[in-house]
């Protein structure tokens, strides 16, 4: 079938739970929600905001406070942390789907590290004697094979093994993992079944779609090219039996992607248009080239460049209105003051800029700032210049 590119921006944004504000309710429920119909909820470490994983949640989920993620990982047992296309919380109940990988990277030798056995075994075994520990309790000198031992071949191999699936993460201290046998970790009565290959590719398929309504192959297998193959088996069968349809965009290049009819008949008529700020490691624009095809945005992080060659800003973060990406903001949450300084401010030229917009942004920005543990928002610089003056004079937050 055909639909044209508003169509599948709708689609798209829809099934990430961006056309309406915290679409999944609220507490611990709406963080489960959030997990089960996005497969994941990429982990990352950069502090200058509250962490991705916490960032993105938070937009979804009304209500949400990092501490109910750690708890539903650590004490319900309701969250699994392991990986997709990277390190990754996921809803508990995935975790069978999960022994394709563990048992790819176990096959594979290694995943990033090649550890030494012995390393791994006098990991493991300590483990298995003691119960659960982090990787700091492995620190302190010692004799291992005639190698001094210290703390960082402990932490390749708790990686390894926990790639493999050896080890699982039974809680988290701020950043820091703390590993304990999976027997240990998962909740009775969990399924434990290797899935057959049909109904692992099918979990692959339709969890793609369901997270991102509209997927290309190369969606599907982002940065899991072992995953490839088994895809390209099933998904024929698939569309054969009508579960999955494919589709094209009106007077685009002809490219194919795919969806199912529940997503279809889901798409909204009407677009509620609100302002989220984004976090770069959220699932909505985390496939950069995906982002720039149905939304013409270019968006890259410049983290990793020099100071000097930044254009947006170090952590810089799209800004999506509606169905558009309309700019970038680049944030810092100074906790020590209250202040969540806003270091840039940029609105694509495009944009026509009405009070609906100027309003809808200030709010958001005022929930981000609380979001951050902070009491206000500063703007140093921005483009047009007089949204600066704008969006910082006092007001009561709401619509004019």
């Amino acid at each position: 079938m055909e639909i044209t590119l508003f169509e599948a921006r709708k689609l798209i944004l829809a099934s990430q739970g961006l056309l309406n504000k915290k679409p999944f309710g609220k507490g611990k429920r709406a963080v489960l929600k959030v997990l089960d119909r996005l497969g994941y909820v990429q982990i990352d470490a950069i502090s200058v905001i509250e962490r991705a994983h916490h960032h993105t949640l938070w937009n979804r989920a009304g209500n949400y406070k990092p501490g109910l993620l750690y708890a539903m990982l650590g004490r319900d047992r309701t969250v699994l942390e392991y990986w997709s296309h990277a390190a990754a919380f996921l809803p508990m109940k995935h975790y069978r789907f999960c022994l394709h990988t563990m048992h790819h990277i176990k096959s594979a030798g290694h995943h990033w590290y090649p550890v030494d056995t012995q390393v791994k075994t006098y990991v493991y075994d300590r483990i298995v004697g003691e119960g659960a520990l982090y990787a700091r309790d492995f620190g302190g000198n010692g004799k291992l094979s005639g190698k001094m031992w210290d703390l960082k071949p402990a932490k390749q191999a708790l990686h390894e093994l926990f790639m493999e699936g050896k080890l699982l993460v039974s809680a988290r201290d701020n950043f820091h993992r703390r590993y304990d046998l999976p027997e240990r970790v998962l909740p009775s009565g969990i399924d434990t079944s290797l899935p057959a290959p049909r109904e692992q590719a099918a979990y692959y398929l339709l969890s793609a779609i369901k997270a991102q309504g509209l997927v290309s192959l190369g969606a599907i297998h982002y940065l899991r090219n072992w995953i490839k193959p088994l895809i390209q088996q099933y998904l024929p069968e698939f569309i054969e039996e009508g579960k999955i349809l494919q589709v094209t965009i009106h007077k685009s290049s002809g490219k194919v992607f795919y969806t199912t009819p529940d997503r279809i008949e889901q798409m909204p008529k009407r677009v509620n248009k609100a302002v989220y700020l984004l976090s770069p490691f959220d699932n909505a624009i985390i496939q950069r080239k995906r982002l720039a095809y149905f939304f013409n945005f270019d968006y890259q992080t410049e983290i990793y460049l020099p100071a000097h060659k930044r254009v947006y800003g170090y952590f810089a973060l799209p800004i999506l209105w509606g169905t558009e990406f309309i700019g970038r903001l680049d944030p810092k949450a100074v906790r020590k003051t209250g202040v969540l300084a806003i270091n840039n401010l940029q609105i694509e030229p495009r944009v026509k800029i009405n009070d609906q917009l100027l309003w809808a942004l200030k709010n958001a920005l005022h929930d981000f700032a609380l979001f951050n543990g902070c009491e206000s928002f500063q703007i140093s610089k921005s483009e047009p210049a007089f949204l600066t003056a704008w969006l910082s004079k006092p007001s009561d937050i709401g619509a004019p």
